[in-house]
Formats: C-alpha cells, sequence, structure tokens
C-alpha cells in the first residue's frame, strides 16, 4: 500500500488538531495568525530540507557504491588480462 495518502492524511488530522487548540487557548497566545503561519512554514522547510538532504546523500552513496563496484570488477579484468599475457 502506497504510504503518501496516509502520511497526507496524518498531516491534515494534525493540523486540525493544532488549529482546535490555537483557536481554544488563542486568547492566552495573542500572537497574530500570521506569525504562527510563517513560523510553521519555517518548521516546515526546515523539514522538507532534512528529508530532501538525506534521499540525496542515500542516492549519491548508491551511485557511489556502484560506481566502486565498476571499477574494481575492470581493475580485477585488467589483472586477469596480464595474468593470461605473463
Amino acid at each position: 500500500m502506497d504510504q503518501r495518502p496516509k502520511k497526507v492524511l496524518l498531516t491534515l488530522i494534525g493540523l486540525f488538531v493544532l488549529l482546535v487548540v490555537w483557536q481554544r487557548f488563542a486568547g492566552i497566545t495573542a500572537a497574530p495568525s500570521w506569525v504562527l503561519l510563517s513560523g510553521l512554514g519555517i518548521v516546515f522547510s526546515g523539514f522538507m530540507w532534512w528529508k530532501t538532504s538525506r534521499s540525496e546523500k542515500e542516492e549519491d552513496d548508491r551511485w557511489i557504491e556502484q560506481e566502486g563496484r565498476v571499477f574494481i570488477r575492470r581493475m580485477e579484468e585488467e589483472r586477469e588480462k596480464k595474468r593470461a599475457s605473463s
């Protein structure tokens, strides 16, 4: 099953709960809504940056490992050619 719909649903539920709690205690915080939304945007941007950088690093590691295997295979082939010619 695809995990994306679950994540979207959980995110929407979390935002709903956050908005309900915020509405309940709005008199206590007395912060403008644009300030809170800007803060949430900054936190979300940071999370997405972290998630993207982690996935890019994993992709780079896979590529480096694959290229390393190709290089080692070529070295072994050259070694076998040298052994066969001598």
